[in-house]
């Protein structure tokens, strides 16, 4: 029943992006329009989704154990991705900008833009997102250190600048759904409908968003790459694999519960494709923006297949 959800959701979201390819190749969505779609949903929409699904969480003791382990297993499954993306540049000699670009998305998956939107709907208690968001909040510590630091062989970025990043509309918006969450505070129903229905748009918006990055650039060129395909590989199976394996062992042999739910999110956060934003920081640091996107196409496309494999080899193990 679980494995026919999450492929029809990856069907839908698949439609949804291919809308988004045709309207951006009829020139509906220009540059501009893409620019401020990313900005509404990243500052407008991402926010209400977050607060409305965080205040919506029943409070126990087993999601207060299961966000502490999510965020410990959520490093975990970002260390051992750094790892083995620096491993396998060292191993393919990829060089340079690209290779620094291989590293980081290797690192760095598309969590909120596709893991929102499918955790919203294989977990409507807002639970699944809950977890999601703490496997966000992680890999953005990510993002503005370890990321930063390997765009930045070639230009100089102060380390408050980096800081700085870290607080945006997102984190916000699950300090306060905490802050709620902890003192037993609700939205009020006259607000939080139109606020829901706010955040539910994130799901149509982003990918409306990945298409239009997917419809403005011609990535033939990625289908020859066989660095690309190690790098799905690594970031999309082995290494979730490998941490699903890891959570077993904590929760057979360390007596540590882990949810369901919970392992299902953060096992399948760590198998995300790689990450939109990426291709945008590495425009602004003078990387290798067009290898981002040709990694960004290609696993993209590789996730309607992975995504559902991933999903029914937890379930069984």
């Amino acid at each position: 029943m679980y494995f026919s959800i999450i492929v029809n959701q990856i069907l839908i979201l698949a439609f949804l992006a291919i809308i988004g390819v045709i309207v951006t190749k009829l020139k509906v969505i220009t540059e501009q329009v893409k620019n401020g779609i990313a900005i509404v949903v990243f500052n407008i929409t991402l926010p209400a989704l977050i607060i409305t699904s965080v205040t919506n969480v029943e409070l126990n003791r087993e999601v207060l154990s299961n966000s502490l382990w999510v965020f410990i297993i959520s490093n975990i499954g970002i260390i051992l991705l750094y790892i083995v993306g620096k491993t396998s540049r060292r191993i393919q000699n990829i060089k340079g900008k690209t290779g620094n670009v291989h590293v980081i998305h290797t690192m760095l998956g598309n969590v909120a833009f596709l893991g929102y939107p499918l955790f919203s709907a294989l977990f409507p208690g807002g639970e699944g997102l809950f977890y999601a968001v703490i496997f966000h909040l992680t890999q953005d510590i990510y993002i503005w250190t370890v990321g930063v630091f390997e765009f930045n062989s070639s230009k100089n970025l102060k380390f408050t600048e980096s800081l700085k990043h870290l607080l945006n509309p997102n984190i916000i918006a699950f300090a306060i759904g905490l802050i709620m969450l902890g003192l037993g505070l609700k939205i009020p129903k006259l607000f939080f409908d139109p606020i829901y229905g706010l955040g539910r748009t994130t799901i149509y918006m982003a990918m409306l968003y990945i298409g239009a990055v997917l419809a403005q650039n011609t990535m033939f060129s990625a289908f020859k790459k066989l660095q690309i395909y190690i790098l799905g590989f690594n970031k999309m199976l082995l290494v979730p694999f490998i941490l699903l394996i890891i959570i077993n062992i904590l929760s057979d042999y360390c007596n540590i519960h882990i949810s369901n739910t919970a392992k299902t999110v953060v096992v399948m956060q760590t198998a995300m494709p790689c990450m939109a934003m990426v291709v945008v920081l590495a425009k602004k640091f003078g990387s290798d923006d067009l290898h981002a996107t040709e990694n960004l196409f290609l696993t993209t496309l590789f996730s309607l297949a992975t995504l559902p494999i991933l999903y029914y080899i937890i379930q069984i193990f």
